[in-house]
């Protein structure tokens, strides 16, 4: 017999005398918020891998994020830079992503029920989906900022200045903010009023949208962006480390070992972002496709990306590391000399072309 066994059973009549229309949903009916729990949790040790899993992927994206924030924030010689500055940004994004959908979550899986439909769902609705939509732009733009920095590398300061930033920056957030707004409002048009128990837990459009009473405009909205989106990404993903790619191979043709370094970086930042993708792909995939149940999959797969950006796209980073660990331990040091712009890369094939012929460092 299966451990969630004797939950299953306790809700069985429940279920068959909601569904026959003999007994009407109500919040206030007993294990009215623990049956749909248990309707999508069937087994109890991935619960309780569940619970482990989600509460060190929230704690340790937290840790790593404000680490890296405060440290960045802190350094005079790394703040002014385009792609620290979108490092930063990409943080901020992690960070809110973290604090929406990690708490919630933790909260159903330890007290054993799913979401209420009410303000704090919208709240957590709303701010989920510009953290994702922010998170996504982010690492396309700093995909895009290399793609400069390399190919272009004798314009990069002309192209990339601070104040042509600021309002891309802004840009990337004012997107965010119009998309997951515009969603809201079709979710609270098409809704069927507050208070009903959502089979989910967390507030994502699969879920929410089982309880509109009209959610055509809703479910098109959200199909329609969202595969905008991740084809918008990844065309522009693979447009930048394509030509990054090319441009390594022309300058290191004679040395095999530095081509394949180069290959190795463009495939394991290919997969960072492919990861990044992930969650995003996968409630596409439920958009379209209503038997896929994976609430609790995608409840562990959305803390992933803010547990892997810092560590992908800043800590791996020679430079980043040294300054914020200096940030941490109050090392006195002379501030490092301004070399041009291709002092310590993190990434071998990233080398613009004044400067085809030097020697890649890592």
């Amino acid at each position: 017999m299966s451990p969630v066994g004797p939950h299953q059973d306790s809700c069985a009549n429940f279920s068959s005398l909601t569904l026959d229309g003999t007994q009407q949903p109500s919040p206030g009916l007993p294990g009215m918020a623990s049956c749909p729990f248990w309707s999508i949790v069937h087994d109890e040790v991935w619960l309780n891998t569940s619970k482990v899993l989600v509460l060190v992927f929230f704690l340790f994206s937290l840790l790593v994020n404000i680490y890296l924030l405060s440290g960045l924030e802190n350094s005079d010689s790394l703040s002014w830079q385009p792609r620290y500055m979108l490092l930063k940004n990409l943080v901020v994004s992690d960070l809110l992503q973290s604090l929406t959908m990690g708490p919630p979550v933790l909260h159903c899986l330890f007290r054993h029920q799913t979401l209420r439909f009410g303000g704090w769902c919208l709240a957590q609705f709303f701010s989920g989906a510009v953290a994702i939509i922010t998170s996504l732009l982010t690492v396309v733009s700093m995909a895009l900022e290399r793609y400069v920095y390399t190919c272009h590398g004798i314009r990069y300061l002309v192209i990339m200045t601070n104040g042509r930033m600021y309002i891309f920056l802004t840009l990337i957030w004012l997107i965010g903010l119009a998309a997951a707004g515009t969603s809201t409002m079709l979710l609270l048009m098409g809704s069927d009023g507050f208070g009903h128990i959502i089979s989910g837990f967390v507030c994502e459009p699969e879920v929410v949208q089982a309880q509109m009473k009209d959610s055509l405009p809703f479910e098109t909205f959200n199909k329609v962006f969202v595969g905008s989106l991740l084809s918008f990404c990844l065309l522009v993903f693979l447009f930048s480390y394509g030509r990054m790619y090319q441009e390594a191979r022309q300058v290191l043709q004679p040395f095999e070992q530095d081509n394949i370094r180069a290959c190795r970086t463009v495939l394991f930042y290919l997969g960072i972002f492919l990861l990044q993708l992930v969650p995003s792909a996968i409630r596409l995939i439920t958009m379209f496709v209503r038997d896929v149940d994976c609430h609790l999959l995608v409840a562990v797969l959305v803390l992933i990306p803010p547990c892997i950006n810092p560590l992908a796209y800043g800590l791996r980073n020679a430079e980043v590391t040294v300054t914020v660990v200096n940030t941490y331990t109050y090392i006195s040091s002379t501030p490092p000399r301004d070399n041009g712009l291709c002092q310590k890369l993190s990434l071998p094939l990233l080398v613009p072309e004044s400067q085809k012929h030097s020697q890649f460092q890592n």
